[in-house]
């Protein structure tokens, strides 16, 4: 039995093996995909010579190495290099849970100890904190990675990077296997919560045009009742 945390990273490298190494350290085995250096803590690394296709796909490219790398790697934890581990929950313990909570591991769990958003005296209040909304650091069990949208991974391909995680949770929903944690919190130290300026490189991903492309993706797929998903 084994947890993997999966994720692009594109932050520099020094940053990035703060958020990864404690993922390592508190036992879990990490799988990540950097554009140019594969020197990080990892114990799967994608690096070089391929154009990166987008969270989704690299994700689930992620996922599947791991599942070919460890047979015994049954969840699968998304984020990114800016959401950091419970260290107050061992991986082991969370996994058992999982397990006799889904019986089995046909099934998405969500962390929403983090309850960041739920201020209302925030910009964009939306009446609840985003962990609730989205399922951005989700423990994703193997066999609903192996099933999910006619076996490609468990989140869909079309996706650059918003909204992915929003249509996984509504997914998991709409399939009657997701799960909400509050007692797990996974601080998710995203730049604007810290008082930072955007990382460049996530400009693109984050412009107006972006973002509405990708609505309008998710807001016809909702419509169609999620086609491809199982």
């Amino acid at each position: 039995m084994s947890v993997w945390y999966c994720i692009p990273s594109a932050r520099p490298l020094a940053e990035a093996q703060v958020c990864l190494r404690e993922w390592n350290q508190l036992g879990y085995k990490v799988a990540a995909w950097r554009d140019y250096d594969a020197d990080v803590c990892g114990s799967l690394v994608m690096t070089g010579g391929i154009l990166y296709p987008g969270y989704a796909r690299a994700t689930n490219g992620l996922i599947a190495a791991a599942m070919r790398f460890d047979p015994a790697a049954n969840i699968f934890v998304v984020g990114g290099d800016d959401i950091f581990p419970d260290l107050a929950h061992n991986p082991e313990t969370v996994e058992r849970e999982f397990f006799e909570h889904f019986g089995g591991t046909y099934g998405v769990m969500q962390p929403t100890g983090d309850r960041w958003g739920s201020d209302p005296k925030q910009p964009n209040y939306a009446g609840s904190a985003y962990a609730d909304r989205v399922a951005s650091s989700a423990w994703i069990g193997r066999e609903f990675c192996e099933r999910a949208y006619n076996g490609n991974g468990p989140l869909w391909p079309e996706y650059f990077h918003m909204f992915v995680d929003e249509e996984l949770q509504a997914v998991a929903e709409m399939l009657g296997v997701f799960w909400q944690r509050p007692d797990i919190t996974q601080m998710h130290r995203h730049w604007a919560r810290e008082g930072k300026p955007m990382p460049e490189f996530l400009t693109a991903a984050n412009s107006p045009q972006h973002w509405n492309k990708y609505k309008a993706l998710f807001e016809s797929r909702k419509a169609a009742g999620f086609p491809c998903v199982r």
